[in-house]
């Protein structure tokens, strides 16, 4: 582990162990986070999978799954569930595996160790970083909520009366929470 009494910066994270842990840094503070539990995974697949027949039938763009550095400045290098980059985008995803400019949908899945980190923290970094769409999706309360960047702040889009959430960085892309969390107990 690095001792420092400064912000970590993303050269810091590469000197880390490659013990499989997930590590992120948020304004210069290290965060290390558990294994994901299985509904976590759960979701992580359903999402992948609405997401991977949509890009790949509209030919829109691309999604990735953790984990995967994304650089959103000297002391916020993050790591969330799920990615998706447009096609005239792809670049900002470097061929040594960071990417290097704000994605446009970003993915969280709350966990308990991240509940806090996720609904406060990272949400302000997305929001100042410039990332369009901010996904989070709740295991115990079966909720997914799907936020809009508006000028400097997250707007949640309203579910349409079928319950499911148009994505507007993806126009044609209507999510349904009973698919995103089908599976779980």
């Amino acid at each position: 582990m690095i001792a420092t009494l400064r912000p970590l910066t993303y050269d810091d994270l590469l000197e880390m162990p490659d013990d499989g842990k997930r590590r992120e840094v948020l304004e210069g503070e290290l965060i290390v986070n558990p294994a994901p539990r299985r509904d976590h995974q759960e979701i992580v697949a359903n999402l992948d999978w609405i997401l991977q027949r949509f890009l790949r039938a509209s030919g829109s763009g691309r999604v990735y799954t953790h984990p995967v550095d994304v650089y959103l400045g000297r002391h916020d290098i993050v790591q969330p569930d799920l990615i998706v980059i447009r096609d005239e985008r792809l670049g900002i995803y470097q061929p040594e595996g960071i990417i290097v400019e704000p994605p446009d949908i970003v993915v969280e899945i709350l966990s308990p160790s991240s509940r806090g980190i996720d609904l406060v923290r990272k949400m302000a970094l997305y929001a100042r970083s410039g990332v369009s769409e901010y996904w989070i999706a709740d295991p115990e309360r079966r909720v997914l909520v799907l936020n809009r960047l508006q000028g400097e702040d997250y707007v949640a889009v309203e579910p349409d009366t079928d319950g499911r959430t148009a994505s507007p960085t993806l126009p044609g892309l209507r999510v349904d929470p009973a698919e995103v969390f089908s599976g779980l107990d």
